[in-house]
């Protein structure tokens, strides 16, 4: 059971994410709840989160609701920008996009060590994901932890802070970053193995709507 203020406070939450698609910063709750004090909201969530009606994590809007019978179905997983699967062009900051809600049996209940971004470029179209190819526009989920580098899969690089999707190989003191598309004029990115790349994550998924 929830007081009138309690269930006002859940009220709005629900309506923000509603309405945005992520959840409010607590700054936006203090606003819309007209309080003069962040602690106040902090309790709220405190409050709420102890009934089971909502859940907060570590980062930037992570705020979570549960639906009514206490299942949390859904994680919303935090989209960070653009990469490019073409070259090096997107600069590769943590940016506030909002969330995807993807299912918890698809990232293994682990939201943390998952984030999203949105793919430019046509780099990488022939590359397939799950049955699912990384085409221009599309959303990749990316596993923070599962960087074990292979010549098979599609990882997110950073070059120079520059983020893209590539394949990888590397031969002798080359390191390779390798396109898979169908358009013959993108050509692999040839760097030495003292240059800064460094790899961010490995793409595990693809979503196109």
């Amino acid at each position: 059971m929830l007081t009138e203020k309690q269930q006002h406070a859940l009220d709005v939450i629900t309506d923000f994410t509603s309405r945005y698609g992520k959840s409010p910063t607590i700054e936006e709750l203090k606003n819309l709840l007209h309080q003069k004090s962040k602690r106040w909201v902090t309790q709220y969530l405190e409050v709420l989160e102890k009934k089971w009606f909502l859940s907060r994590g570590e980062w930037y809007r992570s705020i979570r609701l549960w639906n009514s019978i206490g299942m949390q179905t859904t994680m919303n997983i935090p989209i960070l920008g653009y990469a490019n699967a073409w070259t090096p062009l997107a600069v590769a900051e943590a940016n506030d996009y909002g969330t995807l809600p993807i299912s918890k049996s698809i990232i293994s209940w682990d939201g943390k060590n998952h984030f999203v971004l949105r793919v430019s470029g046509t780099s990488m179209d022939q590359q397939v994901v799950n049955g699912k190819t990384i085409d221009n526009g599309s959303y990749v989920l990316i596993e923070k932890s599962n960087i074990s580098l292979n010549e098979s899969d599609a990882f997110l690089f950073e070059v120079d802070g520059w983020a893209t999707l590539k394949k990888y190989k590397k031969n002798a003191n080359q390191v390779y970053l390798i396109p898979n598309s169908s358009d013959e004029h993108h050509t692999p990115i040839i760097l030495s193995e003292h240059d800064n790349v460094r790899a961010s994550g490995k793409v595990v998924d693809v979503f196109t709507f």
